[in-house]
């Protein structure tokens, strides 16, 4: 494993923030505008991540787009991305804003219905559109989340977004004490964020994702199966008139059909689905640069056969959160 160099991680902090702050000085709309034309300059200057971008899309989307089509998404890609990146300079700025001004907000009743049943709800989503502007305006709604996230390399940067995401009244559970604090913000019948949408090294399911396998979080299924929490899909794409429109699905509710793992996996799948729907709506709106299918399943087993350790416990999946 290679070693991180200190200096190297202060410089890169150093230049995010003093980016952050140079952004601050224009307006918001100049400033995503900025981050678009940044990530497009990422596209073109790192050829291994527009080599996985292009490979995911050629994947995912076959015969539906020929290389200048797929050429096009990807960049599109990049530039979303880039915009979402550059708005992290405005959240302080936002948490004063009116929301009507941010985002135009759909299904919140699915929220507060399933909370209501006394369990705790699972909030999943994708890293599509702005997903952490859902985080943003959640509490707004007198729900704040507490977020599963995973700790960056750069324990700097990681403490700067931490900080944003805690102002706007959020929780943070890091991924390495994920199954105590899910369980714990459960019984206190919390909202619980996770995003289960990145390639698991260990102990993912493989769940068809576009038609491919691909080796996926049981987390989700594993707390929702084991303590009763129902589970409250969200997405949040841009609007034409640059407002966020978040919208909440109808609750997936946990049932025990068969085995346990058959059932995680069952429920795995379901809520995969809804991931690859929303992207085809908006497929230049999602991560298509994360190698999603990188871990393959063995030669030997069958997608239904992973190892999950999904019996052990909860612990066993929250290893898998990616």
């Amino acid at each position: 494993m290679t070693r991180r160099s200190p200096v190297a991680d202060l410089a890169l902090f150093a230049a995010c923030r003093a980016v952050l702050f140079l952004l601050t000085l224009l307006p918001r709309a100049a400033g995503l505008r900025l981050g678009r034309v940044a990530g497009t300059l990422v596209y073109w200057a790192y050829p291994a991540r527009r080599r996985i971008a292009l490979d995911n899309i050629r994947r995912a989307l076959g015969a539906a787009l020929d290389d200048r089509a797929r050429a096009r998404l990807a960049r599109a890609s990049f530039a979303h991305l880039g915009s979402i990146c550059a708005d992290a300079a405005y959240f302080p700025r936002l948490l004063r804003e009116p929301t009507g001004r941010l985002a135009v907000l759909e299904g919140t009743e699915h929220l507060k219905a399933a909370l209501a049943q006394g369990r705790g709800a699972l909030v999943f989503s994708g890293h599509f559109g702005h997903w952490e502007m859902i985080g943003l305006l959640q509490p707004r709604l007198g729900i704040p989340f507490s977020m599963v996230v995973r700790p960056l390399a750069n324990a700097r940067i990681d403490g700067m977004l931490a900080r944003l995401r805690r102002e706007a009244g959020n929780t943070l559970i890091p991924k390495r004490d994920a199954a105590r604090g899910v369980l714990r913000a459960l019984r206190e019948r919390r909202a619980v964020a996770l995003l289960i949408d990145q390639n698991v090294r260990e102990g993912g399911l493989f769940v068809d994702f576009f038609g491919v396998p691909a080796s996926t979080t049981p987390a989700l299924a594993t707390f929702a199966l084991k303590c009763g929490a129902p589970i409250v899909p969200v997405f949040c794409s841009m609007l034409a008139d640059g407002r966020a429109g978040i919208r909440y699905l109808p609750a997936l509710h946990p049932v025990r059909r068969g085995s346990l793992t058959d059932d995680i996996l069952a429920l795995t799948r379901a809520c995969t689905a809804l991931i690859e729907e929303e992207i085809r709506r908006r497929p230049e709106e999602w991560f298509w640069m994360h190698d999603r299918w990188r871990t393959r399943p063995e030669p030997a087993r069958t997608p239904s056969a992973a190892p999950t350790r999904a019996d052990d416990g909860a612990p066993a999946a929250a290893r898998a959160i990616p």
